[in-house]
């Protein structure tokens, strides 16, 4: 049988059964002598040993802990032990491990190191998470108030301060605790203390968002909802889904202008502004008792899963078109299409022409409605012998756009991209002429057709 009892934060913080299960034991077992609640059982005269050596012995967290599950399922081959831990049991790393790993346990528990300082500081009766200093690479969502207690060591202090500089920034004030002693500091300076032990604490405390100087993606939510509560702006009180939504297509535009340049900044900065105009609708479908955020990402998070089958579900896909087409197949059972042209129309008609004819083209193929490139070229050919004999008319032009289109993709390149190119290289060669007429000291407006075209042609 294995006793894990918890010690509690201070002296005397044992209890009454727990005491009395020590005094019937052979094997009194401490994770650690080093704290202030074991001090008790010197005074009480009982006999322990200690696992102080394991921490010296171990490399890292993971080796510490299986090296202190072995050595309690060693005892236990001699009889019943009573593992003793600081805190309560359910705080403690260790006995979280033991549980899983053996069957026959008996928790005594003890005073809560997070619920000591959370009243020392101020936090009880709220709403606050606490974590061991020991389970860094357990936590990645964090949210305030926090409590970091196991705070022994100025490597793991410096562990989490690297950590929480991106949730909260380095200079946020923190408060350390340390034998009970508290200190007010900038997150930066919390490795810098030379008396780091087993009852070290750091407790962050809940920041108002106006005085936030690091936010995520949550905080970007409640601002809007602040913005728009009556303490905020009158210009976002008006606005609703249809007058934002021109902002989507502007914000999107000036990202993607960023990517093609490969501006990380500009990129970071555009992509911020799009998830502003994202909680604007997050916002909206709340206001609106429509949905949560939770269930938005809900559903997002559900249809990639879906779609990507080869991933999350049975289905294989070994190269990237496999990848494509289960997307394709899913997608087509997800959005219960009717039928081909259904399939078609569902092509948002906002997205530039270019891609939307595409795109269109492209589903008629996943029906198997194909366009030859013989009769492409057929058309652009027609449509071109008209346009040269005067006799070109609204049809002929739509024939030849939509053909050229449908060329494109059959090169599996980007019409949009291709089109932009050519508009960005006219900009260019426009250029280039202007800075030679100005060059000869003349106005390229009052060029001759026949002069112009010399500095076109280089000359």
């Amino acid at each position: 049988m294995l006793n894990i009892i918890g010690l509690g934060v201070k002296k005397g913080d044992l209890s009454i059964s727990a005491y009395e299960k020590i005094k019937q034991s052979n094997q009194v077992v401490l994770r650690t002598e080093n704290t202030n609640s074991a001090q008790v059982l010197k005074e009480l005269g009982i006999n322990y040993q200690t696992l102080d050596h394991l921490y010296q012995k171990s490399k890292n967290f993971d080796t510490l802990t299986k090296n202190i599950v072995k050595s309690v399922k060693d005892l236990l081959k001699n009889g019943d032990v009573c593992y003793l831990v600081d805190g309560a049991v359910s705080e403690d790393f260790s006995s979280k491990f033991l549980l899983q790993k053996i069957k026959d346990v008996t928790i005594f528990e003890g005073v809560s190191k997070c619920s000591y300082y959370a009243t020392m500081s101020g936090l009880s009766g709220s709403n606050y998470q606490a974590v061991s200093a020991y389970n860094l690479d357990g936590f990645s969502a964090l949210s305030l108030p926090l409590i970091i207690y196991d705070l022994d060591n100025q490597i793991l202090a410096s562990e989490w301060k690297l950590k929480l500089f991106d949730f909260i920034g380095e200079e946020q004030k923190v408060r350390l605790y340390v034998d009970y002693q508290q200190f007010l500091m900038p997150l930066y300076e919390i490795d810098t203390l030379d008396n780091y032990n087993y009852s070290t604490v750091l407790v962050i405390d809940k920041v108002d968002l106006k005085d936030k100087t690091r936010f995520n993606y949550d905080d970007l939510i409640d601002m809007v909802k602040y913005l728009r509560s009556k303490n905020g702006c009158p210009w976002h009180w008006e606005q609703d889904k249809k007058s934002i939504s021109k902002s989507i297509i502007e914000e999107g535009y000036k990202l993607l202008d960023a990517i093609n340049a490969d501006d990380d900044e500009k990129i970071c900065e555009e992509t911020g502004d799009v998830l502003f105009v994202m909680a604007f609708y997050i916002n909206f479908l709340e206001e609106d008792l429509y949905c949560t955020k939770n269930d938005l990402f809900t559903q997002i998070c559900n249809k990639v899963k879906m779609r990507n089958s080869h991933v999350f579900g049975g289905e294989n896909a070994k190269t990237s078109q496999d990848a494509i087409d289960l997307w394709l197949k899913n997608k087509q059972i997800e959005k219960h299409y009717q039928s081909g042209a259904a399939y078609l129309e569902d092509v948002p008609k906002n997205f530039p022409a270019a891609m939307r004819c595409q795109k269109v083209i492209k589903r008629a193929n996943d029906y198997n409605y194909k366009i030859d490139k013989t009769v492409s070229q057929n058309m652009v050919e027609d449509a071109i012998t008209k346009i040269k004999s005067n006799t070109a008319t609204k049809d002929d032009f739509e024939s030849l756009i939509f053909a050229c289109i449908s060329l494109i993709k059959d090169y599996n390149l980007s019409a949009e991209d291709i089109i932009t190119n050519a508009t960005n290289n006219f900009i260019k060669k426009f250029s280039c002429v202007e800075n030679a007429v100005k060059n000869d000291g003349k106005d390229i407006k009052n060029l001759t057709e026949t002069e112009l075209w010399k500095y076109r042609n280089g000359n």
